[in-house]
């Protein structure tokens, strides 16, 4: 590995997850059926209450904090288990212990909790695990194209420095921009570029990898009090995407698939992106995600807008040209 990783307390091994809870005491679990059910027969020590994650929006997460027994809360999934857990968390000032059933998303190690609130996201909140158990096993109980799809949240500094950079060019920077920062998401691209075929292959040491990763780029978006350097008009289009269907896909897929295209209208290095998005064989052919060419081109028509009213930070999401989209081109980027 290129760098030692800071952040949160974590805990990896194999088989490691219902050891885990039965160490604890009384506690509420926030999970999904699928995870919950390849380790429920061998978790002794059974919840007091169980809560099912995926509505996280602040009426149903305070909802959910206002009926949660005082004990600890366990988050078991993906995103939206690890944010509704920390949200709990944070409002009733309860321990968490983390449990991450996929590597799709950095959510364990992130502080606040990705909110969808007014058809956009927003991040609030201020969660501190105690612990986060990484059990690899867990992970490849997981359909496979659900671990490869982890890269997503670390591939995305490829065009979020990008943007950065643009925004302090343009004077419109809201963070102070930093001459070093390419450095620093080189570091973390370089080393996502090396582990991908670990993640491809789902070894321990590429999952570990990819979570040091997360580790580090949570820690940092603490430290630097915002996440501009990892998340720009990737995330953007990822939003709108999901504004425009009503619907998502797999964070990382969907964030993949806007690096992919932004990285092209930046004029930033697409080979290298799609070169790391094929070592750790993450899938990116619409077919394969259930995507249909109009829904993509009408996200990209609506990008402009879209991030504007939301105020997303000032990105080249803001300048794409409806009028001038090659169809065939970006579809072109899509489906090799």
């Amino acid at each position: 590995m290129s760098f030692k990783a800071q952040g949160f307390n974590v805990t990896y091994g194999n088989n490691i997850a219902a050891n885990a809870i039965n160490d604890l005491g009384e506690y509420v679990l926030i999970t999904q059926p699928e995870p919950w059910a390849v380790i429920k027969d061998q978790v002794t020590n059974q919840p007091i209450q169980t809560f099912q994650s995926g509505d996280l929006s602040p009426e149903h997460l305070d909802k959910l904090a206002a009926e949660s027994p005082k004990a600890t809360i366990v988050g078991l999934g993906g995103g939206s288990a690890m944010d509704t857990a920390k949200w709990v968390h944070w409002r009733r000032s309860l321990p968490l212990v983390q449990l991450p059933s996929l590597p799709s998303v950095d959510a364990c190690f992130t502080r606040m909790s990705a909110l969808r609130d007014k058809g956009g996201v927003r991040y609030e909140g201020d969660a501190v695990p105690e612990m986060v158990y990484v059990d690899f096993e867990l992970f490849r109980a997981a359909p496979r194209t659900m671990v490869t799809s982890g890269i997503g949240d670390v591939l995305s500094c490829h065009t979020a420095w990008f943007d950065w950079k643009f925004a302090a060019d343009s004077g419109k920077d809201e963070f102070g921009w930093s001459a070093n920062m390419p450095e620093i998401s080189k570091m973390y691209l370089d080393e996502l570029y090396d582990c991908a075929p670990g993640i491809a292959k789902l070894t321990d040491d590429g999952l570990r990898r990819l979570m040091e990763l997360h580790r580090d780029i949570g820690w940092r978006c603490h430290e630097m009090k915002h996440a501009r350097f990892e998340e720009g008009s990737e995330h953007f289009f990822a939003y709108t995407f999901e504004e425009v269907t009503g619907r998502t896909i797999l964070h990382g897929e969907l964030v993949s698939m806007g690096v992919l295209i932004m990285s092209h209208f930046q004029k930033n290095n697409f080979q290298r992106a799609k070169k790391t998005i094929e070592r750790a064989d993450t899938r990116h052919r619409l077919s394969d995600l259930g995507v249909s060419k109009d829904e993509v081109i009408e996200s990209l028509r609506r990008l402009p807008s879209f991030t504007v009213e939301q105020k997303h930070w000032y990105s080249h999401a803001r300048f794409i040209d409806a009028g001038k989209i090659n169809e065939d081109e970006v579809l072109s980027l899509l489906n090799w």
